[in-house]
């Protein structure tokens, strides 16, 4: 039984981590929406990049595979589109507010999983009554 409780709570932590990048990445990616209309202005987004011999992290043998989430650290990047407007701003509302709608489902998934989590974790800790 302890092994199992040691996954919930490791499996809970991650959740809780990808809950934070989440909430984060909405954050600069309103700041994009907020900044439509400003002149030059390019639009930002957020990723997470595994630090080398974090758990989780995969070794990439070949160029082709894909890079594997994990640990690591949340990088800004510029995302600026290819289409600027006339005034220098590269910002496409569509594409901010379906980053936006797909960062949020992200979201509340791991919100959910998590409450499943504690869920197991009160059921385990109870007499088994749900």
């Amino acid at each position: 039984m302890g092994v199992v409780v040691t996954r919930i709570y490791d499996s809970i932590d991650r959740l809780e981590g990808a809950m934070s990048y989440h909430r984060d990445r909405h954050a600069v990616l309103a700041g994009n929406v907020a900044n439509l209309d400003t002149p030059g202005y390019r639009a930002v987004d957020l990723r997470r990049e595994v630090a080398s011999g974090a758990p989780g992290a995969l070794a990439r043998t070949d160029p082709g595979h894909l890079v594997g989430t994990g640990g690591g650290r949340e990088v800004a990047f510029d995302d600026g589109g290819a289409l600027v407007s006339p005034d220098g701003s590269a910002v496409a509302l569509e594409r901010e507010l379906a980053k936006i709608d797909a960062n949020r489902v992200r979201y509340a998934t791991s919100a959910e999983l998590v409450s499943r989590r504690l869920a197991m974790l009160r059921y385990a800790a109870g007499d088994g009554s749900p």
